[in-house]
């Protein structure tokens, strides 16, 4: 298991998600993203809770946990902005995010 999941699992079972569930979560974080399209941690969070997740499962270190583990181990291409602009910044400022 690689170190950045181990301290997602970590964050999320801190939050309250139980271990069994954390798949799942991602699974979920991942049809929410994998689309495409230009997301924060509230707006994934909003969807999750329309999911049935609660409304506040995700903090800002766990969803960048995710979108760091997507790039990184699955493949992802993930396009990073600085808050309230859409200028491409580099991977030290995380959100809001652009899956293709």
């Amino acid at each position: 298991m690689t170190a950045p999941l181990e301290l997602l699992i970590y964050r999320l079972t801190e939050r309250g998600i139980i271990l069994d569930y954390i798949p799942a979560l991602v699974r979920d974080v991942l049809r929410i993203i994998g689309k495409g399209g230009v997301f924060t941690t509230r707006l994934v969070n909003a969807r999750l809770g329309q999911l049935g997740w609660g409304s506040e499962s995700l903090d800002e270190t766990s969803f960048q946990l995710i979108v760091y583990i997507l790039e990184s181990e699955w493949g992802y291409r993930v396009r990073h902005y600085a808050p309230n602009s859409l200028e491409a910044i580099d991977r030290t400022n995380f959100v809001p995010i652009s899956i293709r």
